[in-house]
């Protein structure tokens, strides 16, 4: 009897499983699409555009940097950033965004870079880069090292 009564909860919870429909925490296309324009924005115009007097248009101030070798925050940002674009670049240099991934606050973007060193080497980088939007401005970045 015991095993009956088993048999028919298990049967009975399995049909239930199958059959209630369950709530899927699906992005929000209309988020995603204005976080991704949101990165977009900022990488082309400050990373490959090099402006980064336009950085508060897309950072917030209490930004937070996971790259141990950049200042967390608008201003470390900035400082930092100033600094590196001030070195000059080989002739030739050229970083591409080639795609952006997002769901909701999360926007991923994958970018290659190209280049010729003094000795004459040919380089090229694949890299990515990890944002979360937060009320319209990037609140965090992540590096693929």
């Amino acid at each position: 009897m015991a095993i009956r009564v088993t048999q028919c909860f298990t049967t009975v919870a399995l049909a239930f499983a199958l059959f209630v429909p369950v709530r899927h925490a699906w992005a929000n296309e209309k988020v995603t699409a204005h976080n991704k324009a949101i990165v977009k924005d900022f990488y082309t115009t400050v990373l490959i555009g090099r402006h980064v007097g336009a950085a508060p248009r897309f950072l917030r101030p209490d930004y937070i940097q996971h790259n141990p070798d950049v200042p967390t925050g608008l201003k470390g940002f900035m400082e930092f950033f100033r600094a590196r674009f001030a070195q000059p670049l080989p002739p030739d240099y050229k970083r591409e965004l080639l795609y952006l991934i997002g769901e909701n606050d999360m926007v991923v973007v994958y970018i290659r870079q190209m280049w010729t060193s003094r000795d004459g080497q040919h380089h090229r980088a694949l890299a990515f880069d990890m944002f979360r939007v937060q009320d319209g401005k990037i609140a965090e970045h992540w590096d693929a090292d």
